[in-house]
C-alpha cells in the first residue's frame, strides 16, 4: 500500500469518526434541551439547541482539519494557511454568541412591551460591538496589522463624526431616552408641537409615533428630548376628562349638580372605558355674566376610551338637562 492512499484512508477515518462525533453532539444537546424543558427551564434549552449547529460545524472544522493533516501532499499548504481555519472558527464563534445575546434577551423581555423598547437598542448595540472585536482578531489571525488599521479607523471616524453630528446626537438621545423611561414603546404622548399619539417604536435616530389620523410621525430624538412631553399613560393609563359647561343663573345649583352627576354615572356604566372607582364630582368655577359655570370630572382606563366618553356624556347632559328644565347659558365661557 502506498503512502498516499494509507494517508487517505486515515484521513477518511477521521472524517467518519468526526461525523460520529457531529451526531453524537446534537443527539445529546437536543436531549439535555428537552429535559430542561420539562424542567421549565426554557432559555437552557433553547441555548443548547442553538448551539447545536455552531458546535457540529466546530467539530466538523477541526475533524477537516486533523483529518487533512494526515495527507503529506497537502499537509504544508493546511500549515501554511492555518489562518484561514482560524478565520472560520472565529466567525462560527461569533455567530453562537450573536445567537446566545437574541436568546437570552428574547428570554428576558418576554412578552413585556416595555422592556422590549427598552433593550432594542442595546441588543443591536450589544450585536455590533461582538462583530467589530470578532473583526479585529479575525484580521489579526490573517497577517494585517491591526494597530496601523485602527489609527488609521480612528482618524476616518473622527472625520465621520464631524459629519454625522445630527446623527450622532440622535443616537445618544435615543440611548438617554430608553434609560430614562420618559418614552416607551405603547405609551400615548402629547408634545409641545400639538402632536399627539402612541409610541410604535423608538429607534436608532428617529421615534415613531402613531397619529389618531393614522400617520406615523417620525421624530429626531434629539429633538423628542428637548421638548415639553406630556405621557398620557405614565404613572397609569387611568386619565381624568374635564367637561365645562354653564347654566344660568337662576337655575338651582343642587340640582344641576344633581343632574349632571347622575348623566355621568349612567355613561360610566352604559359605556366601555369608564373607571367606576372614581366616582364623578362636580365643581362651579365662577360667575360670567349672568351664568355660572361649572366642569365636571370623572376618569376613562386609557386613552382611546376618553373621546367616545366625552361625546356620549355631552348628549346625555344635554338631554337630562332638557328633562330637568335645567337652562344651559350660551356662549360658554371656559377657564382653566
Amino acid at each position: 500500500m502506498s503512502g498516499l492512499v494509507r494517508d487517505i484512508i486515515e484521513a477518511a477515518v477521521i472524517l467518519v469518526v468526526t461525523a460520529g462525533i457531529v451526531i453524537a453532539v446534537r443527539i445529546v444537546l437536543a436531549t439535555l434541551a428537552d429535559r430542561f424543558d420539562q424542567k421549565n427551564s426554557n432559555l437552557t434549552g433553547d441555548l443548547l439547541r442553538a448551539m447545536r449547529q455552531p458546535a457540529s460545524i466546530l467539530i466538523l472544522l477541526a475533524g477537516i482539519y486533523i483529518a487533512l493533516l494526515q495527507v503529506d501532499q497537502v499537509a504544508d499548504y493546511i500549515v501554511k494557511y492555518n489562518s484561514i481555519f482560524d478565520a472560520v472558527t472565529a466567525v462560527v464563534v461569533l455567530v453562537a454568541i450573536t445567537s446566545i445575546i437574541n436568546l437570552a434577551i428574547r428570554w428576558y423581555v418576554g412578552t413585556g412591551v416595555d422592556k422590549k423598547s427598552q433593550l432594542s437598542m442595546f441588543r443591536k448595540l450589544a450585536i455590533l460591538i461582538v462583530w467589530i472585536i470578532g473583526a479585529v482578531q479575525i484580521l489579526a489571525m490573517m497577517g494585517v496589522k491591526v494597530t496601523a488599521l485602527v489609527a488609521s479607523l480612528g482618524i476616518a471616524g473622527l472625520a465621520v463624526g464631524l459629519a454625522l453630528q445630527d446623527t450622532i446626537a440622535n443616537l445618544f438621545a435615543g440611548f438617554y431616552l430608553v434609560v430614562d423611561r420618559t418614552v416607551r414603546l405603547g405609551d400615548y404622548i402629547k408634545l409641545d408641537s400639538g402632536q399627539e399619539g402612541f409610541v410604535e417604536t423608538v429607534g436608532w435616530r428617529n421615534t415613531q409615533v402613531r397619529l389618531a389620523s393614522n400617520n406615523l410621525a417620525l421624530i429626531p430624538n434629539a429633538k423628542l428630548i428637548q421638548s415639553v412631553i406630556t405621557n398620557m399613560t405614565l404613572p397609569n393609563p387611568v386619565l381624568s376628562i374635564y367637561t365645562y359647561a354653564g347654566v344660568d343663573n337662576k337655575n338651582n345649583l343642587e340640582r344641576v349638580e344633581k343632574a349632571a352627576i347622575e348623566a355621568a354615572n349612567e355613561v360610566l356604566k352604559s359605556f366601555p372605558g369608564g373607571d367606576m372607582s372614581f366616582p364623578p364630582v362636580l365643581r362651579f368655577k365662577e360667575f360670567i355674566e349672568s351664568s355660572i359655570t361649572f366642569v365636571v370630572v370623572f376618569r376613562a382606563t386609557d386613552v382611546d376610551a376618553q373621546y367616545l366618553l366625552q361625546h356620549e356624556y355631552m348628549k346625555a347632559l344635554q338631554k337630562r338637562f332638557n328633562q330637568e328644565n335645567i337652562d344651559i347659558f350660551f356662549p360658554i365661557k371656559q377657564s382653566s
